[in-house]
């Protein structure tokens, strides 16, 4: 067996989260923090399982690896594969560690890209890829439930609008800048959409309405710079009024304190994906205001990751 070596990006959403779920479009930016699966051929001892970021270390003969839980990382190499084109024994490597900072997770859907990084890379060593229907089960089993945006990231790359799992690339105006702040803890995105689901309780009230509305008017705005900046911070604030009527802490106290700074430079702040805790970004249509903005935030005891748009999706390779 040759080495296969598969990656995929994180996510983050620039609108749309939770007015996805119904049925309004997101925008969802790849970003350069990746998941690397690397499968090697190994002399004996069955699978052996190791993970940096995502913390794995097991060892399993390949009769237990088809027969693994759906929510571990075997479960996705057993769903990737036929038994008949697995080898006996192989080395699985995962790296999930540029998704991190510091120990905590960052809340770039890191799941989604592991799940899609062993699955490609599975899928490769059985002579096919996965596909995106394929990934959408994958995730749901290993990590639950939602939209299947993080996944549809993962595998296209760049920028996309998304829309009830319709996947379209997209370009943000050239001239948008942005920041990526780390508010300094992780947050339980499963949490977060149960609250959602237990306010929502199966209708569409007025302020998920608004919110919809909001989301589908920025993804309509990507052709020009300053008209996307100012459907973005309509949305942010419409966010925030729905944050505040369904009571889910979407705009936790770092989240609000980079919003407060980004108010001084009259540059727009808001949380990316569950909110909470985790990312946010800070986009205008000025460099330097968003450079100030970010000085700003690092002083007040926020972190500025360095985070670009990842162009590729899926990568495999192999040698």
């Amino acid at each position: 067996m040759r080495m296969i070596e598969a990656s995929a990006p994180g996510k983050l959403v620039v609108s749309g989260e939770y007015a996805v779920l119904a049925g309004a479009p997101a925008l969802v930016a790849a970003v350069d923090r990746r998941v690397s699966c690397v499968l090697e051929s190994a002399c004996d001892s069955g699978w052996r399982f190791v993970g940096k970021g995502h913390a794995v270390d097991e060892q399993l003969s390949k009769a237990e690896v088809f027969r693994a839980a759906p929510d571990s990382v075997a479960g996705i190499v057993r769903r990737s594969i036929a038994a008949a084109d697995a080898p006996d024994n192989v080395r699985v490597t995962v790296d999930s560690s540029p998704c991190y900072w510091h120990g905590a997770k960052l809340g770039v859907g890191s799941s989604a890209a592991l799940v899609t990084a062993v699955a490609a890379a599975c899928a490769a060593l059985g002579g096919g890829s996965p596909r995106l229907a394929e990934l959408y089960s994958l995730h749901a089993a290993f990590a639950g439930s939602g939209s299947g945006l993080d996944v549809a990231a993962a595998v296209t790359g760049g920028v996309i609008r998304f829309q009830e799992r319709r996947v379209t690339p997209v370009r943000l105006p050239a001239a948008v800048a942005m920041a990526f702040v780390f508010t300094g803890a992780s947050t339980r995105t499963r949490d977060m959409l149960a609250r959602f689901d237990s306010w929502r309780g199966g209708t569409t009230p007025a302020a998920l309405e608004r919110l919809a509305l909001a989301a589908g008017e920025v993804a309509d705005c990507t052709g020009n710079a300053d008209s996307f900046v100012e459907a973005l911070g309509d949305y942010s604030h419409m966010l925030e009024r729905f944050d505040r009527a369904t009571r889910i802490g979407i705009f936790g106290s770092g989240h609000r304190r980079a919003r407060e700074l980004a108010a001084k430079r009259y540059v727009v702040y808001k949380p990316c994906g569950a909110g909470g805790f985790d990312m946010g970004m800070a986009v205008a249509a000025d460099t330097a205001a968003v450079a100030a903005f970010a000085a700003d935030a690092v002083r007040a005891g926020l972190t500025v990751v360095p985070m670009e748009i990842a162009r590729n999706g899926i990568q495999v390779r192999t040698r």
